[in-house]
């Protein structure tokens, strides 16, 4: 019966998105505070190297083809999972911050990266279904939940990936406990309409930090992800080690998705190189000349499924490395 029930909802979810594709009509939001607990609390391999409830927004979607596909998501996957992981204190490394450009930038992302989100979309899933067959079993708190902690999640576009690696899982995982970091907190109200329409409303919180100072206990975390992070941290080095810091010894996992310096284009490479100064002041601290596979093998002593491939179409942000780091 639920199957029946689910694939009905697919068919009337397909039918009433493909409709409505194009409308270009958007659906006002309320922003919302993040909710928090207390304050105490993923081409070519290389070997070497709220309080309250809102109506979600979603440009280019309907409000009823965002619903069907919520409900979809909500019966036929594993339960949300209740907070795991305690946040340790908040980070006090947040450089100040403008909440027009802020608020600006986050609806940018929200409707600008679609076109590349579709790019992407293949590697993406294949990335995060390799994830989720690593984890498993039962973690420090007894449970077969797993922490998973977004750093730079912005709008959450990975919101699909997790629902999708999470429903078919070699290993039984019960539910999730997704920790979202972002400095920019006119993201937040993006992610969660996100999460609302994967049925991982429950399971996702999001937190106010940045890459270098992340607020959690050493070795508490089961796998840590970036996509289209590593771009904009002040110091990478840092923020990889922080990241190696809060994995969780002998099997933390490290997914990234990283634009990076193009490797064999020199063309390109000097393109990336004279306009990273533009880029960096009008794409919040984005640079286009790092080489951040390298930096990974580095602070993860080579333990790294490393791959690097370049994009069709996408210019200065088509060179990419992606894979997963193990501690």
């Amino acid at each position: 019966m639920v199957r029946f029930l689910s694939l009905l909802i697919i068919a009337a979810a397909l039918v009433i998105g493909g409709a409505t594709a194009f409308c270009s009509s958007t659906v006002s939001t309320q922003r919302r505070s993040p909710r928090l607990p207390p304050p105490n609390l993923q081409a070519r391999r290389q070997h070497n190297e709220e309080p309250e409830d809102v109506i979600p927004s979603f440009h280019r979607r309907s409000l009823l083809a965002s619903t069907f596909a919520a409900a979809y998501y909500s019966c036929c996957f594993p339960s949300s999972a209740d907070a795991v992981i305690e946040l340790t204190q908040p980070s006090t490394n947040l450089r100040p911050r403008s909440k027009l450009i802020d608020s600006i930038f986050a609806d940018q992302m929200a409707t600008g990266m679609t076109d590349y989100e579709k790019e992407v979309e293949k590697y993406k899933s294949e990335l995060f279904q390799k994830l989720f067959n690593s984890l498993g079993g039962e973690n420090s708190s007894g449970t077969s939940v797993p922490v998973i902690v977004e750093v730079g999640m912005g709008t959450f576009p990975n919101a699909k990936y997790y629902a999708q690696a999470l429903s078919s899982s070699t290993n039984e995982v019960k539910g999730l406990d997704i920790v979202g970091v972002d400095p920019n907190s006119s993201m937040s109200s993006y992610a969660q309409d996100n999460a609302r329409l994967y049925g991982l409303s429950s399971s996702l919180r999001t937190v106010n930090g940045v890459a270098e100072d992340l607020p959690f206990a050493d070795g508490s975390v089961d796998a840590i992800v970036t996509t289209l992070t590593l771009c904009s941290v002040v110091d990478q080095t840092k923020a990889l080690s922080e990241i190696r810091r809060v994995l969780k010894p002998n099997g933390g996992k490290f997914l990234f998705w990283e634009h990076v310096l193009s490797e064999d284009n020199k063309t390109l490479a000097l393109q990336q190189t004279l306009l990273n100064p533009v880029q960096t002041f009008s794409a919040d601290g984005c640079h286009l000349n790092r080489r951040t596979g390298m930096n990974i093998q580095k602070v993860f002593d080579g333990k790294v499924d490393l791959n690097y491939m370049t994009l069709e179409g996408k210019w200065v942000i088509a060179p990419t490395t992606f894979g997963i780091a193990t501690v």
